[in-house]
């Protein structure tokens, strides 16, 4: 979401999409989890080729796009003081 969109929701929605956010939490870790298990596979039985490097990169992606949200809606609820 964007900045904009964050700081004209109501107290309520904001705590709504943060408890929204929980559940895609685990979804979110999983994936990362699951790119993170085939690249050490991958190093254990090929060393390090393409297949290793590719799902460490998709891992990274992932890390950092599923981060900006969740950051967003963080800060905006620390600056209303809201838990």
């Amino acid at each position: 979401m964007e900045e904009k969109k964050l700081n004209e929701l109501s107290n309520e929605e904001l705590l709504v999409l943060k408890k929204k956010a929980k559940p895609t939490k685990i979804i979110n870790a999983s994936i990362i989890g699951f790119c993170l298990g085939i690249a050490a596979y991958s190093v254990f039985v090929a060393g390090i080729t393409w297949p290793t490097i590719f799902p460490l990169i998709l891992a990274v992606i992932a890390y950092k796009y599923f981060g900006k949200n969740e950051k967003a809606v963080d800060a905006e609820l620390k600056a209303r003081n809201l838990k």
